[in-house]
C-alpha cells in the first residue's frame, strides 16, 4: 500500500513539474512567436535608419584639370584644381529627423505591444477553452459509465426474460454512441494540447497552474476605451506625417558641401561653395500630401474611436447575458441531476422504463454540456471585447 501511495504521488509531482504559470505560459508564446521577433527586428532597424538619415555624406576629392598657357614661355602647361568635399548635414533638419525616427520608433513599440497583446488573448483563449473541453471530458466519461453500466443490468434482465430483444439494443446503442462520443471528444482535447504545445514550443507542455475561467461581471471598461492602444498608435500616424512634412519643407537646403585644396603650377587655396536654393513646388506637393494623410489618419482615429466604444458596450452586453444563461443553465443541471437520481434508482429496482431512464440520463448529461458549451461561448465573447479593446482584462485568479 505504502508502495502504491508513493507511486501515485511521484506521477502528481512528474505532472505538477510540468505545469507552468501563466506567466511563465505568455512568455514562451511570446518567444516562439515569428510576428514579434519580426516586429522586434522592425524596431532595431528604424534606429539604426535614424542614425544613417542624420549621417554626413562620404568626404570625397573633386580634381579638375586643366592645361594653362604660361605667358613667360608661351607653352601649355598642364594644371589640376584638388579639392577635399564634405557635405555637412544642416543642424536645423538633423533635428527635425530625430524626431520623426523617435516619433516611428515609439508607434513600432506600440504596435509590437499590441501585437503581444492580442497574441497573448488568443494563447488565453485556447488554453481557457482547453479546460473547458477536459471539463467535457470527465461529462462524456461519466456517460460512458452510466451508460455501461445500465447496459450491463439490461443484459441480465433480457438473460432473465424482464426485457425484450429491441429494449437491450436500446441501451448496446446508447453505450456505444457514448463510447463514440467519449474517443471523438479525446482526439479533439488531445489536438488542442498539441497546438498549445506548438504555441509554446515545449512539448512537455502540460498545463498552467494558476489560472482558471472566471467571470467579469458588469466591471468598468470605460478606462480601456478611453485609452485604447489602437488611438495611441493613429495619433503616433499622424505626429508622423506632420514631422515627415517639415523635414520635406527643410529637407530643400538639407546639406551643403563645402571644399578646400590648391591648384597645381599656381600656388592658389581654393575654396568652393556648394548651397542649394530652395526654388521648387516639387516640396509644396510632397508637404501637401503627407499633410493629407495626416488628415485621413486624425478622422480615422475619430471614427475607431467610436467603433470601440460601440463594440465593447455591445460585446459588454453579450458578457453579461451570457453569464445570465450560464447561472439558470446551471440551475438546471441541478435539477436534472436531482431527477435523475430518483429515476436511477427507480431503474435499479426495475420500476422505470427504458425509455423513460435514457430520455432522463440524456437529458441530464445534455445540460451538463450545454452548461460547458455557454462557457466556450463566454470565452470567444470576451476574447472579442479585448481584441477589440487591444488589451487584456484580467480575469487571471491564483489559487
Amino acid at each position: 500500500m505504502t508502495r502504491f501511495i508513493l507511486i501515485i504521488t511521484a506521477i502528481l509531482q512528474i505532472t505538477y513539474c510540468n505545469e507552468i504559470s501563466y506567466k511563465e505560459f505568455i512568455n514562451k508564446v511570446y518567444e516562439n512567436s515569428k510576428e514579434l521577433i519580426r516586429q522586434n527586428a522592425i524596431t532595431k532597424s528604424l534606429q539604426n535608419e535614424s542614425y544613417a538619415a542624420n549621417a554626413w555624406e562620404s568626404p570625397y576629392v573633386e580634381i579638375s584639370p586643366s592645361f594653362g598657357k604660361n605667358a613667360t614661355t608661351n607653352k601649355f602647361e598642364a594644371q589640376a584644381q584638388i579639392l577635399l568635399m564634405i557635405t555637412p548635414k544642416m543642424p536645423w533638419v538633423s533635428s527635425v529627423i530625430e524626431d520623426v525616427y523617435t516619433t516611428k520608433i515609439n508607434k513600432n513599440e506600440k504596435i509590437l505591444q499590441l501585437q503581444k497583446n492580442i497574441i497573448a488573448i488568443g494563447a488565453k483563449r485556447n488554453y481557457l477553452t482547453y479546460l473547458i473541453y477536459k471539463e467535457q471530458e470527465q461529462i462524456y466519461k461519466d456517460k460512458e459509465s452510466l451508460a455501461k453500466n445500465a447496459l450491463e443490468i439490461a443484459q441480465k434482465r433480457f438473460d432473465a426474460n424482464r426485457i425484450s430483444k429491441a429494449e437491450l439494443l436500446r441501451f448496446k446503442n446508447d453505450y456505444s454512441n457514448a463510447l463514440s462520443t467519449l474517443k471523438s471528444h479525446q482526439i479533439l482535447i488531445k489536438d488542442t494540447l498539441d497546438k498549445l504545445k506548438i504555441l509554446v514550443g515545449d512539448d512537455k507542455f502540460h498545463g498552467i497552474n494558476d489560472i482558471k475561467l472566471v467571470y467579469i461581471g458588469n466591471i468598468d471598461i470605460s478606462n480601456n476605451i478611453d485609452n485604447s492602444i489602437y488611438n495611441e498608435i493613429l495619433e503616433l500616424d499622424a505626429l508622423d506625417y506632420e514631422q515627415s512634412a517639415k523635414v520635406v519643407s527643410r529637407g530643400i537646403m538639407d546639406s551643403m558641401q563645402i571644399g578646400a585644396g590648391y591648384t597645381t603650377g599656381q600656388n592658389s587655396i581654393d575654396v568652393k561653395l556648394i548651397i542649394p536654393l530652395p526654388f521648387t513646388s516639387k516640396s509644396n506637393y510632397q508637404q501637401q500630401a503627407l499633410m493629407e494623410l495626416k488628415s485621413a489618419s486624425i478622422r480615422e482615429n475619430q471614427i475607431t474611436k467610436m467603433q470601440i466604444a460601440q463594440s465593447a458596450k455591445s460585446y459588454k452586453e453579450q458578457l453579461i447575458q451570457q453569464e445570465e444563461v450560464i447561472r439558470l443553465q446551471s440551475q438546471n443541471e441541478e435539477n436534472s441531476k436531482h431527477l435523475f437520481d430518483i429515476m436511477q434508482k427507480g431503474f435499479d429496482a426495475g420500476v422505470i422504463s427504458v425509455f423513460e431512464y435514457l430520455d432522463i440520463k440524456n437529458n441530464y448529461l445534455n445540460s451538463r454540456i450545454n452548461t460547458t458549451q455557454e462557457k466556450i461561448n463566454y470565452i470567444n465573447t470576451l476574447s472579442l471585447l479585448e481584441e477589440n479593446l487591444g488589451t487584456q482584462i484580467n480575469i487571471k485568479e491564483t489559487k
